[in-house]
């Protein structure tokens, strides 16, 4: 009867007898199906368990052997005995199986996906689904004879393909979905050149040609991964996992705390640099964001300090303040780093004048939040709750951070109330008024007779400077008119749009 490769037919796997000493006497698996160059564990295992129809893990994993393999992704990095058993199972060497596996012991450095993305700094996504997302290039993926997903790929830290200078794309351009590895306990069938949701050919997805220098930079990065340790511009090396947290670090004095206005600026000078339209119109990505590391190496360490003026950015002990879970030897070297290229600023002696004030207001901590869970205005209980972290000890930059606020604006804060008191420091300021004074003014205006002339915003500007002895805006005081005068206000009506009827009755 002639029968097709595509015909499916039952397949029954036994387990070895009970009697069985030793593990190696299981008979091995009919697989043909060879490891190609590069390629990642998982593509691998789903290619080989897809002739029989079965998941990877139920064909190639014993009951005692998932317990050993443990949750999750254990293909990233496997332990000895699995790959041994592995090995085993399939008739290919473990060497070779070895090779497949992303590298051991830089689970913090290689997992995370989009490594250099600017939305990874801002906001923490989850990173059991994160872990599975890949990014490919459609190049090698149209070049393949047998389309498969290699294993560099996989690395969080990977955004360009240096063979044919493209920047790896990890969303369907068809229908959005983010490009990511089946599980080792799907049964569906493994298509890697196909996107997982709609189905469309991703080697027909257009491709970005990415920057000679960020290509030369994830080369770099490569070589560095292999051998542990990178050099920077003047010969210095750091060790693997030191470098990488040196980048996270570069990366969130740009993206942490900062104005758009302030990025738009750096980016304009980078493409400046490297030419218009390099980033793009929307440089949060992980290639974007390897550019800007490679445009900061490029001139390394004077752009170091051309960065952080440009972003405004806090010196480099706040910058490591930032990373709290960092290993100590990790912190410290990167701070004689950082130190060597910017040095702290000398402040003058009376640089935490404020701190007098602040620790000897007669509330306590706790007495300033039980004040601001009463407080009916949200700014007043924000603030409260800024100063009450300080007034308990907390230093002001981490007390800004748990505020959802910038420093500087805490530290005008305490400027405030050192200079006014508790009060000055809770109310918001409107232009040169207080609160209490435009409380008073917005009252004055309110009272004006309705039987005279609208009042003018000159004669708001003279009433406030002779009772407060301050100048403010024409804008201001227009402001203010309009917001608290008794007037009625003038409605101005659309213009009369003529219709067809219109015009013959005034025929």
């Amino acid at each position: 009867m002639p029968w097709s490769e595509k015909d499916l037919f039952e397949v029954e796997l036994f387990d070895p007898p009970a009697e069985e000493a030793v593990v190696t006497q299981r008979p091995k698996l009919p697989g043909v199906i060879a490891p190609l160059p590069d390629e990642a564990l998982a593509s691998w295992l789903l290619r080989y368990a897809e002739p029989f129809g079965i998941a990877p893990e139920d064909l190639l994993l014993r009951h005692a052997d998932r317990t050993l393999a443990g949750p999750g992704d254990w293909w990233r990095r496997p332990p000895p005995a699995l790959i041994e058993h592995l090995a085993r199972a399939t008739g290919t060497d473990a060497t070779t199986l070895a090779d497949l596996t992303l590298w051991p012991g830089n689970e913090e450095t290689d997992d995370p996906r989009d490594r250099f993305a600017g939305l990874r700094f801002r906001a923490q996504g989850r990173t059991s689904h994160r872990r599975q997302r890949i990014a490919v290039c459609p190049h090698c993926l149209a070049n393949d004879p047998t389309p498969h997903v290699r294993r560099d790929w996989a690395a969080g830290w990977a955004t360009v393909c240096p063979d044919h200078a493209a920047v790896l794309n990890g969303i369907c351009p068809e229908c959005g979905y983010r490009l990511k590895l089946p599980a080792l306990s799907s049964q569906d069938y493994f298509a890697p050149d196909r996107c997982g949701r709609c189905g469309f050919r991703l080697a027909d997805m257009a491709s970005r040609e990415a920057h000679p220098a960020a290509i030369a930079l994830h080369r770099h990065l490569r070589a560095a991964h292999d051998d542990g340790a990178f050099t920077l511009p003047g010969g210095q090396r750091l060790a693997w996992p030191v470098v990488i947290t040196l980048f996270d670090v570069l990366l969130g004095a740009i993206w942490i705390d900062t104005r758009p206005v302030v990025r738009r600026r750096l980016f304009e000078r980078i493409e400046r640099d490297f030419g218009r339209g390099a980033l793009g119109p929307e440089p949060t990505g992980s290639y974007e964001g390897l550019l800007i590391l490679a445009w900061i190496l490029e001139g390394w360490p004077d752009r170091v300090r051309t960065t952080i003026a440009i972003v405004q950015g806090p010196r480099p002990r706040r910058q490591l303040e930032r990373w709290r879970h960092l290993d100590e030897a990790i912190r410290q070297e990167l701070l004689d780093l950082l130190l060597a290229i910017w040095p702290d600023q000398a402040h003058p002696d009376d640089r935490a004048w404020w701190r007098d004030w602040i620790e000897t207001l007669p509330e306590t901590g706790a007495e300033l939040r039980a004040r601001a869970a009463i407080d009916r205005f949200p700014h007043r209980r924000a603030r409260l709750m800024a100063l009450a972290d300080v007034r308990d000890g907390m230093p002001v930059e981490l007390a800004a951070e748990a505020a959802g606020i910038m420093a500087r604006t805490l530290y005008i804060w305490l400027r405030r109330g050192a200079k006014g008191g508790l009060e000055s420091a809770l109310d918001r300021q409107r232009g040169a008024l207080n609160q209490a004074q435009a409380v008073e003014i917005a009252q004055w205006i309110a009272d004006a007779p309705t039987n005279q002339p609208r009042w003018r915003s000159d004669r708001v500007k003279n009433e406030i400077f002779r009772r407060f002895g301050l100048e403010v805006s024409p804008e201001v005081a227009s402001r203010l008119l309009r917001k608290h005068g008794p007037w009625v206000r003038r409605r101005i009506s659309a213009p009369r749009r003529w219709s067809c009827d219109d015009a013959r009755v005034h025929e």
